[in-house]
C-alpha cells in the first residue's frame, strides 16, 4: 500500500488529492487548520486525520515523531494562504500579513519538508511535491501586482529547487507543480474543476524521475520558467 502526507486538507485541491488517492487504495494522513475538517475526511476512508498548524514548527516536528518509522511515499507540501490588496500603488497589506503569507507558503514547507525527509527516503516511491502557481515565476510576470503571494511562492520557488539537490542523496525527487486556475470552494472564478487539475497533477507525478527533480511544471504538462 502507497501512502501520501498532505498539508492544508480542509478543502479544495488538497482535499481532492485525499479522495483521490483513498479512491485508488492509498492511505492519507491528512494535516488539517481546522479540527472540523476530520468528519468529512476520514469518510472518505483510509484517512488518517492531524489537526496542526503547518507553520508551527513544534507542532510539525511533534508529527512527524508520532510517524517515526512510517514511510511515505508522496508527501504533498499544499498548504498555503493569501493576502488582501492594501492601498497605495502597491497596494502592499500591512507588514506583519506579509510576513505571515511568507511564514505559511514559503518558510513552512521546508520545514516541513525537513521534519519528513527519513519518512520518505524510507518509501518506494520518495517524492515530495509542492503546489505553487504561476504567479510565482519571475520570467512569466507580466502583469505585477499580489506582491506577498508572488514573493512567497517565487521563495518557495528557490526552496524547492535547494530541496531536490540536498534531498538527490537519498533517492527523494522534489518539484513544484502548477495546479492551474482552480475553481474551488473558497475561490469560484477558477476555470478548470478541481476534480481535472488534481487528475493532471497526479499524471505529471507519475511521470516524475531524479532527472526532473527541482523543476517547475504545470498540471496538464510542460515546464514553467523560474
Amino acid at each position: 500500500m502507497s501512502t501520501a502526507l498532505i498539508t492544508g486538507c480542509d478543502y479544495g485541491i488538497a482535499f481532492e488529492f485525499a479522495r483521490q488517492f483513498v479512491e485508488d487504495g492509498w492511505r492519507v494522513h491528512a494535516i488539517c487548520l481546522d479540527p472540523a475538517s476530520q468528519g468529512k475526511l476520514e469518510a472518505l476512508g483510509d484517512v488518517r486525520f492531524h489537526h496542526a498548524d503547518v507553520s508551527d514548527e513544534a507542532a510539525v516536528n511533534a508529527l512527524a515523531a508520532k510517524l517515526e518509522g512510517e514511510g511515505i511515499d508522496l508527501l504533498i507540501n499544499n498548504a498555503a494562504t493569501f493576502a488582501p490588496d492594501g492601498p497605495g500603488t502597491l497596494q502592499l497589506p500591512d507588514m506583519d500579513e506579509f510576513m505571515r503569507v511568507m511564514r505559511v507558503n514559503s518558510v513552512a514547507p521546508i520545514y516541513v519538508a525537513n521534519a519528513f525527509e527519513h519518512h520518505v527516503a524510507a518509501s518506494a516511491r520518495k517524492l515530495m511535491i509542492f503546489i505553487g502557481t504561476r504567479s510565482g515565476s519571475i520570467g512569466d510576470n507580466g502583469s505585477g501586482g499580489h506582491y506577498a503571494y508572488r514573493c512567497s511562492k517565487a521563495a518557495l520557488n528557490m526552496a524547492v529547487k535547494s530541496i531536490s539537490i540536498e534531498f538527490a542523496l537519498h533517492g527523494i525527487v522534489a518539484a513544484v507543480l502548477h495546479p492551474g486556475s482552480v475553481a474551488t470552494e473558497t475561490r469560484k472564478a477558477g476555470q478548470i474543476p478541481v476534480t481535472e487539475s488534481v487528475s493532471g497533477m497526479r499524471n505529471v507525478i507519475d511521470e516524475l524521475t531524479p532527472e526532473t527533480s527541482g523543476t517547475f511544471q504545470r498540471y496538464d504538462g510542460g515546464t514553467i520558467e523560474w
